[in-house]
């Protein structure tokens, strides 16, 4: 069994390479000065850890700044691969002079703990969400079920007056969002098959840690449990869980059908990634280095929405291989989950119908 799957993992790894473009290596910098970078992958890194905060004066002076950049997804998911080429993007438009290693597969911890390391200055980027919220309250309305239409009702959202005062929090609290990544939308995949609302009820199901998202899918009947990303794989193969629920992408890069028999098309959320990096990094910077950090961003975000249009096809033609797709009705699992919206904290009660109101 071991043989079998080491080898379907090779295999995997080599479909994955074919279709998405190899990425290069490097390393965000956080305002620390150090020696030479290199990027790591598979949760290693060639880089050594960074000296010290940058100074208020901003950063620019000659000095390498070495960062850490740190994920909880695989080496092959988009995430990772942005990041990567992110690293490498900055390194070329600074001169060396900011250099992000790149640190997969939870090697420095899940997104809570990278963004915890931010805070203390011993990491300065991640791509992340949900885990905001413990400090960012409003956050966690990203992680209410059926909140959003469809993309184009969270694109409005994020271009509104809203989504920038929910970007100016994010600053406030020493994260500094570069740009968004959009995510297709979120189905549920188990053990047994999913037909109706029914079928939901008792299924021990992973969720991300969030305080919005388990009280719907209670509404739902499920049995919700909050587990990092990165205990997903062996919680599904050992039988801790049944259920999780992700986008089609991260559900494949992460081998998740290896440990899954059905994927329920629920599409209950619309969501984006957010790539931060450390407020005080940026603010040390200079305003040079600060233009080449939004335009290593802004190429990142095109990079990454570009291999996953171009891939989703092929994602899910793998998964239809692997699992059996079910169709439920949307509509019955809305009216449920919204049931729960009621006894949300006031705080996201108001950004609920502040997302309502956007047309």
């Amino acid at each position: 069994m071991k043989i079998r799957k080491f080898a379907a993992a090779v295999i995997a790894m080599t479909l994955v390479l074919s279709l998405l473009a190899a990425c290069g290596s490097g390393s965000l910098g956080s305002g620390s000065s150090g020696g030479s970078g290199g990027s790591g992958s598979g949760g290693t890194s060639t880089q050594g850890t960074s000296g010290g905060s940058g100074g208020s004066g901003g950063s620019g002076g000659g000095q390498v700044l070495e960062l850490r950049f740190a994920l909880d997804q695989g080496p092959d998911d988009t995430w990772t691969r942005a990041a990567r080429y992110f690293a490498e993007v900055l390194e070329q438009k600074t001169n060396g002079q900011i250099k992000f290693s790149v640190y997969d597969s939870g090697t420095l911890g899940a997104q809570r703990q990278a963004l915890e390391g931010i805070l203390a200055d011993t990491i300065h980027g991640t791509v992340t969400l949900e885990p905001l919220s413990y400090w960012v309250e409003e956050i966690g309305l990203y992680g209410v079920p059926f909140l959003f239409r469809d993309q184009e009702h969270l694109d409005k959202f994020l271009a509104s007056e809203h989504g920038q005062e929910l970007n100016q929090k994010m600053i406030d609290k020493g994260f500094r969002p570069l740009v968004y990544f959009n995510r297709p939308p979120r189905h549920v995949t188990s053990n047994k098959p999913i037909n109706s609302l029914a079928d939901l009820k008792g299924l021990k199901i992973r969720l991300p840690e969030t305080p919005t998202g388990p009280a719907a899918f209670r509404a739902m009947g499920a049995n919700p449990v909050a587990m990092p990303f990165s205990e997903v794989y062996s919680a599904l193969e050992t039988g801790v869980i049944d259920a999780q629920e992700n986008p089609v992408p991260t559900i494949y890069a992460n081998r998740l059908h290896e440990v899954q028999k059905y994927l329920a098309l629920t599409a209950h959320q619309y969501q984006v990634a957010y790539f931060v990096i450390s407020e005080k990094v940026y603010a040390s910077l200079s305003d040079d280095l600060k233009q080449a950090v939004m335009e290593a961003a802004q190429e990142t975000k095109e990079y990454e929405a570009q291999i996953l249009a171009e891939n989703m096809a092929a994602f899910e033609e793998e998964l239809r291989q692997a699992l059996t797709f079910t169709e439920p009705n949307r509509e019955e699992f809305a009216q449920a989950a919204q049931t729960a919206y009621a006894d949300y904290d006031p705080l996201i009660k108001e950004w609920i119908e502040k997302i309502q109101s956007v047309q």
